[in-house]
């Protein structure tokens, strides 16, 4: 699992998640990042800390994913297309949570 800043201070996204992914490492990463961002004091200064919500994309066929990522209380806000190439095998879905 790995947090990814993005251009907007305020949002990460986390990737390397699957279905692999336990209920307990998620709801662990939950704590780490909530103290986090607490713990920033710095404004206008990136140190890569300090987001406030979190998102991930979920594949098809990772169901256990979802199911874990909304028991920690994300919720599925937009589904879209895969990549041109990939197999028809359904939409990605963005899952997002605010800390």
């Amino acid at each position: 699992m790995e947090k990814h800043r993005t251009d907007c201070c305020a949002l990460m996204q986390l990737s390397k998640v699957d279905n692999n992914t336990s209920l307990g490492a998620l709801k662990t990463a939950i704590v780490k990042l909530t103290k986090e961002k607490y713990a920033n004091t710095e404004v206008g200064v990136t140190t890569g800390n300090g987001q406030t919500a979190i998102f991930t994309i979920v594949s098809p066929g990772e169901n256990v994913l979802a199911a874990n990522l909304e028991a920690v209380g994300f919720k599925s806000v937009h589904k879209f297309e895969r990549r041109v190439g990939y197999p028809q095998t359904g939409d990605l879905t963005m899952y997002i949570k605010n800390l």
